[in-house]
């Protein structure tokens, strides 16, 4: 099943269209390979079938700049016939997050462009403070450097099993200069503690509170997890295809008509083409998950629970044993050799995620993910089994895996969770 990567493209320059047949090649020959991977990898998800073919059509190609389809004066026409998917889709997610419509935007085109806007729209006057969660406690790598870009100073805080430090918090809110607290918790197995931060930033105006729920955005939608504006968060943002399985776009969104205003205006500067096909695609998901994301978000910690207390029974050590293992999709997991064994398990159709420095846990390791394969459909029985082939692999066991992994990867999608939207006649809606 494991595949090499190209040889290096040093004679492209002599052959293109060589080169561009061998890739093609290739692509044919991975694609069947790629759709059938068990794959464990915490920030990735699949599509459905009706989400991703809009990914495949003509308004890839298409700008369009209409919020409201029924306004007329259309100056870019590639989108009208399917525009009202869009609004449906922003419809759909403002009632996952209970809030209206028009507090609901769209158009970034990944979690990180989100978080650009956000910092842009909210961050305040150059040279205001900005506090973000440290990558050390699990805080995302690029945010303290982008404050830094944007001309604000940045202050981190520690985080601990999902609880931002307060002390620490309220110290820098004392000095009277911190104009937004951006709460972007990467790596974690706990829940953040919203209302705590929320209630603290409140006494310390005009600073606001904006939380990234990227990893956990499918958890939110599906009442998992608390929905950040539940709490006190003054509006959120994040990726759609970690926990949610949408495509590689972004979200931002508000219950406070001025705080959409803000970003609204900085969204139009920062994003021109918001990849139209994408933003169908996460309007398609959105619809779907109307139906099926309480029983899939449930799904999902129940899954990443079971595989933490199988890969345990094997004796391998896995990070939070005290507390229940995870809350969240995650699961940390330390292997002696874990390149060696991701290799073994990449050969075998298995891909998992190596990270180094998890918070309180240096040296790399595993960090895997529970939500793909809980959205093809699996349960607590194929989470076992797939603790039980990781165990296989660290051990040196190849004899009769191949066939116990295809036989997996045939359980595993066999009745996957959008499935459960299609109409009698097994179309999917």
């Amino acid at each position: 099943m494991h595949t090499t990567n190209l040889h290096p493209a040093g004679g492209v320059a002599t052959d293109p269209l060589g080169y561009l047949a061998e890739i093609t090649a290739r692509i044919a020959a991975t694609e069947p390979l790629n759709r059938t991977a068990i794959n464990l990898v915490p920030s990735e998800n699949r599509m459905s079938p009706t989400a991703h073919a809009l990914l495949g059509t003509d308004y890839s190609n298409r700008y369009h700049f209409h919020e409201d389809p029924a306004a007329g004066q259309w100056e870019f026409r590639g989108g009208e016939p399917i525009a009202q998917l869009e609004v449906a889709g922003r419809e759909a997610f403002s009632r996952l997050l209970r809030t209206n419509a028009e507090c609901v935007n769209l158009r970034p085109i990944s979690g990180l462009n989100a978080m650009m806007i956000a910092l842009t729209a909210l961050g305040g006057a150059p040279e205001s403070t900005v506090v973000s969660i440290s990558q050390a406690s699990g805080g995302h790598y690029a945010t303290g450097e982008l404050i830094g870009r944007f001309g604000h100073r940045w202050r981190p805080v520690d985080c601990v099993d999902g609880h931002i430090d307060l002390g620490q918090l309220e110290r820098l809110l004392a000095t009277g200069s911190v104009s937004l607290v951006y709460a972007d918790l990467q790596n974690s197995r706990h829940v953040l503690d919203t209302g705590a931060v929320a209630e603290l930033v409140d006494r310390y105006p005009p600073a606001r509170l904006h939380v990234d729920c990227s990893h956990t955005l499918g958890l939110v939608l599906g009442g998992a997890h608390p929905n950040p504006l539940d709490y006190g968060a003054g509006s959120i943002s994040s990726s759609m295809h970690k926990t949610f399985p949408g495509p590689h776009r972004g979200l931002l969104a508000t219950r406070d008509k001025t705080t959409h205003a803000l970003l609204r205006k900085a969204q139009v500067t920062m994003v021109s083409s918001h990849h139209f096909a994408t933003a169908l695609a996460a309007a398609c998901t959105a619809l779907e998950f109307e139906t099926y994301g309480n029983g899939y978000a449930s799904a999902v910690i129940a899954n990443a629970r079971v595989l933490a207390a199988s890969l345990a029974d094997h004796g391998f050590d896995v990070a939070g044993a005290e507390s229940g293992y995870t809350d969240t999709h995650q699961v940390w997991v330390r292997v002696k050799d874990p390149f060696g064994v991701s290799d073994q398990l990449a050969r075998w159709g298995i891909r998992v995620n190596v990270q180094r420095d998890l918070p309180g846990n240096p040296g790399p390791m595993f960090r895997l993910g529970a939500a793909e394969p809980t959205v093809l459909g699996a349960t607590a029985t194929e989470m076992r089994d797939l603790a039980a082939v990781i165990a296989m692999a660290r051990d040196g066991h190849t004899s009769r895996v191949t066939a116990l992994v295809s036989e997996l990867r045939a359980r595993i999608g066999r009745r996957p969770w959008w499935s459960r939207t299609a109409g009698p006649d097994g179309v999917w809606l």
